[in-house]
């Protein structure tokens, strides 16, 4: 994998992915056997812990960052298999999958509609499709203290990057349920999952901070010196909250869904 790719996600989310996709699992409750698609898998921590909770399953991991998908997630279970392809147009035959789920996806998605029909297409009928989301406005604190500080401070062009990086389709679990209902699916529920971002000190929070999101890192290094000083020196202060540097641990919040295909 090339390693700055792969670095860089995990340090900035690749950990809380890892996290979050328990929850998710639990939560999507799909068949111990059978075959299990993620799509948009990423570096993998949703497609390894399917593989491991359900090792009688034929888990499928599948991103357009080939990248990504590594002899070493292979090696992690035998139960698992990659494939570089696109969401809008999975390369499966129709009804291949007992379950098809996508964690941290559907909302950076050019069509997301798109994305899951085509999840449906590959599903049998009765079986689930499930996504999860970040609560980006309500729930990333670490975001959050960043965005806000940068609105302040930089004016119009920070007011502009906290819309970019909030503004994004299916915000709340009302949005996605309506997703799910238009797509045709059933007995569709929705939850917030909640998970922990800890850092070590106000160093490992700035570094996961940077990776966490283009817009974010590109917005800083435009910013003149004395700015990004003031943006990161107010950074700073709002993760310290009048405290020495040291260990933070700051809650972080998803937005799931899941239905069924109809018979």
């Amino acid at each position: 994998m090339n390693n700055t790719i792969a670095d860089t996600y995990e340090i900035a989310m690749g950990r809380w992915s890892r996290r979050l996709s328990r929850s998710f699992l639990d939560f999507v409750a799909a068949p111990s056997c059978g075959a299990l698609v993620d799509v948009g898998c990423g570096t993998g921590s949703l497609t390894l812990a399917a593989a491991n909770r359900y090792p009688d399953a034929r888990v499928v991991g599948i991103d357009l960052i080939p990248d990504y998908l590594t002899d070493a997630l292979r090696e992690e279970a035998s139960n698992i298999e990659l494939k570089t392809g696109d969401a809008l147009s999975l390369p499966f035959e129709n009804n291949s999958f007992d379950t098809a789920f996508s964690q941290l996806l559907i909302n950076d998605l050019e069509d997301p509609e798109k994305a899951l029909a085509e999840m449906v297409r590959v599903t049998k009928p009765n079986g689930k499709i499930a996504a999860s989301v970040w609560d980006r406005a309500g729930g990333l604190t670490f975001i959050r203290l960043f965005l806000d500080a940068a609105a302040i401070l930089a004016g119009v062009e920070g007011e502009k990057l906290r819309e970019e990086v909030f503004d994004v389709p299916y915000q709340d679990e009302d949005d996605l349920y309506d997703l799910w209902s238009d797509a045709g699916l059933g007995d569709i529920e929705t939850a917030t999952l909640a998970v922990r971002m800890d850092f070590i000190d106000f160093d490992d929070y700035w570094q996961s901070l940077m990776g966490a999101h283009s817009l974010i890192r590109n917005f800083f290094n435009r910013q003149y010196a004395d700015t990004a000083y003031e943006i990161q020196q107010a950074t700073r202060l709002a993760y310290l909250g009048g405290k020495t540097d040291g260990r933070r641990s700051l809650v972080a919040s998803a937005m799931a869904v899941r239905g069924v295909v109809p018979a």
